[in-house]
């Protein structure tokens, strides 16, 4: 399943409802609307919210916050018609990469889900280099 990962550091509008339904199924949030205004929080402070899209629709989120060499990976979703697909995997790989290019040295796990996709992508990362 072919994922396209963007940085935003904004909602767009029109994006807005689909963002809600999807961390609607995040069980780190009473509802959706929340994460909206955890994502305007961060943002505020330099963080992202990476987004995973297919069929141009967002299937898969997570936050990125903190200082700009160290950042906290937190609040991971993926929808639930999508999951066991391995694009949980394939965000927080991508996600590592973009983040190493805007010069992030420490990524740091915000659950232990975001941990074991850490350590899966240093492995890779050991592995090709």
């Amino acid at each position: 399943m072919p994922v396209i990962v963007t940085a935003e550091s904004q909602i767009k509008t029109e994006w807005q409802q689909s963002i809600i339904k999807l961390y609607d199924s995040s069980p780190e949030f009473g509802q959706g609307v929340e994460a909206i205004d955890k994502v305007e929080q961060i943002t505020r402070q330099d963080g992202l919210l990476y987004l995973g899209w297919f069929n141009s629709k967002p299937v898969a989120a997570i936050m990125a916050s903190g200082l700009a060499n160290s950042r906290l990976l937190h609040n991971i979703v993926v929808h639930p018609a999508n999951r066991g697909r391995g694009i949980a995997d394939r965000l927080v790989s991508e996600v590592c990469r973009l983040e190493r290019e805007r010069g992030s040295t420490q990524l740091v796990a915000g659950c232990t889900a975001i941990a074991r996709l850490l350590r899966i992508d240093a492995a890779r990362q050991h592995k090709a280099g």
